[in-house]
């Protein structure tokens, strides 16, 4: 984590001075935000879609679109060594809109040792983060991830010590239903008032993380389908638990 927060504030210095292709679209009453299936990329190209910046600071890093098999279709694979890597897109959207996120993930490999409520090891094998600009200086933006920990409980919302503006929220952790494909649902507009305790300004940009500088260590993840979704009815109020009640939404496939 020791350069992660860098590398999505550096992405977000970026698009302030180009404007990428490929924004998010809607779908079914949805905003797509990606999905990897469906990229004009879905030749035999590995590259990531157009709309995508990478960031890789410190050590190596493999980030490319590969082919699943038991899905038969592409997604997005990110290897770490060692290193903090992130991707960021523009997505402007309005939460009271869309207040719901949802994503597909499968984690592989775990960071050996990490736990995010320790400055000294506070690496993730996967992160979904959702950026919420704010001017002049994209330095003051706030955020809050969405991650799979390996040591610390579901539930927990954690802010970062090396940025006060970054918290994140561990909705998976550990080894159960480690190579599995699963949906994770959050109600955002509900997390950003509980962490910050104002009303969520617009979704700016959302980035995939993964991170393993500080254990040096190595960790393997996927993503697939990430949107924001309007219907809250299968996602609980953040009213209806305490600050450390687990993951809501969520959902789970086994591909043999």
């Amino acid at each position: 984590m020791k350069y992660i927060h860098s590398a999505i504030f550096a992405a977000l210095a970026i698009f302030a001075a180009v404007q990428l292709p490929g924004p998010a679209y809607a779908q079914e009453g949805n905003m797509i935000v990606t999905d990897f299936a469906l990229s004009p990329a879905q030749n035999n190209s590995d590259q990531l879609p157009k709309g995508w910046a990478l960031k890789v600071w410190h050590g190596k890093a493999d980030v490319r679109l590969i082919r699943d098999y038991n899905r038969h279709a592409k997604v997005l694979r990110m290897r770490s060594e060692k290193a903090s890597v992130s991707i960021y897109r523009e997505v402007k959207l309005d939460l009271k809109k869309f207040p719901v996120l949802s994503w597909k993930w499968k984690v592989t490999k775990l960071p050996k040792g990490a736990d995010a409520r320790n400055v000294e090891s506070d690496d993730q094998a996967a992160g979904i983060y959702v950026v919420f600009p704010r001017f002049p200086s994209f330095l003051n933006s706030r955020l809050i991830g969405y991650v799979w920990d390996t040591s610390a409980p579901e539930g927990s919302i954690l802010r970062s010590r090396k940025n006060p503006m970054v918290h994140y929220i561990v909705v998976r952790s550990g080894m159960d239903n480690l190579g599995r494909w699963l949906t994770d649902k959050r109600n955002v507009m509900d997390d950003y008032f509980r962490v910050f305790g104002s009303e969520a300004p617009d979704v700016g940009g959302i980035a995939l993380m993964i991170d393993t500088d500080d254990t040096l260590s190595h960790a393997e993840s996927y993503f697939a389908r990430v949107e924001f979704k309007g219907d809250v009815s299968r996602v609980s109020s953040a009213a209806q638990y305490d600050r450390f009640a687990k993951a809501v939404g969520s959902t789970a496939w086994a591909y043999e």
